[in-house]
């Protein structure tokens, strides 16, 4: 197939699976749901066993990708003060859309990943609302996620030094933001226990 055809094929592909699906439907759209996963892990397994498959267009588009799958309104934190309250027994919300979810923040994980990866092309698109939008995330219940994001964050940290400043100073307003005004946010632990990465 000659290059162009599949970098079109490439980019349409991620467009497709910008459409998501609600998961939480009593009657879910399952042959959606099943072509859209199928589709992502074509995208996954392309970028991953292949050689310079990005090109400048690759990174707009990631980019939406994870934005239309991933950026979402969370359920509200669980009030930690009310009496009922356990944290020892309350299960966290796992994120119902995670078998799609998982695969986007894999693909874009290995985005990030490519030896062909070029930050400086990339950065264009990977700004600070797109940095912060990544930050929020972390107050999800799901452990799995904030796992994931973990791991994005960092690597986004370490290629794009223009990002630094900022992502350390967004980590310092979360703490200060929970200490002292006590406002709940499920990702602080890992924040904490990995704040001497981000130095």
């Amino acid at each position: 197939t000659p290059v162009g055809e599949r970098n079109d094929l490439f980019l349409k592909k991620l467009q497709q699976c910008c459409i998501v699906f609600d998961f939480t439907l009593p009657n879910p759209d399952n042959k959606g749901i099943e072509q859209k996963r199928a589709t992502l892990n074509e995208l996954l397994d392309y970028v991953s066993n292949n050689n310079g498959v990005i090109f400048e267009q690759i990174y707009p588009e990631s980019i939406k990708l994870l934005q239309a799958n991933a950026v979402r309104c969370l359920p509200p934190t669980l009030d930690e003060d009310k009496e009922d309250f356990d944290n020892d027994e309350e299960e966290p919300n796992y994120e119902p859309s995670w078998p799609h979810l998982q695969l986007v923040y894999e693909y874009f994980l290995r985005i990030l990943e490519c030896p062909d990866f070029q930050p400086s092309v990339c950065k264009k698109y990977c700004d600070q609302k797109f940095v912060l939008q990544i930050m929020n995330l972390f107050n999800s219940e799901d452990p799995r996620e904030r796992d994931l994001l973990k791991t994005m964050l960092y690597r986004i940290y370490a290629k794009f030094l223009g990002l630094r400043a900022f992502i350390r100073k967004n980590i310092n307003f979360i703490f200060l933001r929970y200490i002292f005004e006590n406002e709940p946010f499920n990702g602080v632990a890992e924040f904490f226990r990995d704040s001497r990465e981000y130095n």
